[in-house]
């Protein structure tokens, strides 16, 4: 009986050390497993939350560059309060269909970014800067908003855009291109000759001829009013900067008052808001003429450009690339 007994027992223990052994292990795949789904979640958060982060990148980026905002006028209105921000140039990607952005909206959002950026372009709960890098390395880098870089994210998703910037909000008045004589037009804005007339005399303005090397005389007009003057710097510039024609010069008059006048380039961009003052004299708006000689020969030939600028540009920034739009790469980071 007794030795009976000790087998029953000693089944029984058996049979209970193999349930604690499968408990245990039943136990250890339970928190292997638990521990596979934390990871496997955490990885699926992490995911989700990377591809919602980028997709704000891309549609902040989209927004910035591609609509006017709204309204499309908004850089004009002294409060933003309500304004979604766009910086594309309505007026020139009207013309030119360019993907081009306004240099006025850029710095009214430099001015106001945390408020019109934060909640309207992203979520409040998000952080971005901005900055447009020309592709000239001659030009200064726009900074629009840039903190440096933040080391306490693990997740910062960049835009990288190539866009066209017309960086000083420039107006071109008169260009001419002798570097491309074909681009020469006999035809004038206005649609007058120019009041110095051809033909004989020494006070006539003969027309270059670069085909037979002839020296002689570009003649442009533009239309200048008084409100021009006071937001704006006139230069008269070159390109090259250094013109190697020993004979180039120019003059600028109106047909009412010609001058004879002439002066010599100086290498360098020429301010000429004294000068076209004292033309218009007590005239609110006039038409002026710029005359250009040079001595035909297309080995030395250059471009002239008169310009308009914002009311005190610095000298340094009167440049010639200045001009025309120049293409730039838009960067746009946010993180939390």
């Amino acid at each position: 009986m007794s030795g009976d007994r000790f087998a029953g027992n000693k089944y029984g223990m058996v049979f209970s050390i193999d349930i604690m052994m499968a408990l245990i292990i039943i136990t250890v795949i339970l928190g292997v497993s638990a521990d596979a789904m934390d990871i496997v979640g955490s990885k699926m958060e992490d995911y989700s939350y990377g591809n919602s982060l980028e997709r704000i990148a891309q549609a902040g980026a989209d927004m910035l560059v591609k609509t006017p905002g709204n309204p499309e006028n908004w850089e004009k209105f002294p409060d933003v309060n309500g304004v979604t921000p766009g910086l594309s140039d309505l007026e020139i990607n009207k013309k030119t269909h360019s993907n081009v952005i306004s240099m006025v909206k850029i710095k009214r959002l430099e001015e106001n970014y945390d408020k019109l950026i934060n909640g309207n372009v992203i979520p409040s709960h998000c952080k971005s800067t901005l900055v447009i890098y020309p592709v000239d390395q001659s030009l200064e880098p726009i900074n629009v908003k840039d903190i440096g870089e933040n080391d306490s994210s693990s997740e910062v998703f960049v835009e990288n855009r190539t866009v066209l910037c017309n960086y000083l909000n420039t107006t071109e008045m008169v260009f001419i291109n002798a570097r491309d004589q074909s681009l020469l037009s006999s035809q004038n804005q206005f649609g007058d000759e120019c009041p110095h007339g051809e033909g004989t005399g020494s006070q006539s303005h003969e027309k270059v001829d670069y085909k037979n090397r002839e020296a002689g005389w570009v003649c442009y007009p533009l239309r200048v009013t008084d409100g021009m003057l006071n937001s704006t710097d006139f230069y008269l510039i070159t390109d090259p900067a250094s013109i190697e024609d020993p004979v180039a010069m120019w003059m600028i008059d109106r047909p009412e008052n010609r001058t004879e006048y002439t002066q010599l380039f100086q290498n360098k961009p020429i301010l000429l808001n004294g000068m076209i003052e004292g033309i218009m004299g007590n005239n609110s708006t006039a038409v002026l003429w710029l005359h250009v000689y040079s001595s035909g020969n297309p080995d030395k030939a250059f471009n002239t450009h008169l310009a308009a600028f914002p009311k005190g540009t610095p000298p340094e920034n009167v440049k010639v690339q200045y001009l025309t739009p120049q293409p730039c790469y838009f960067v746009f980071k946010v993180w939390v």
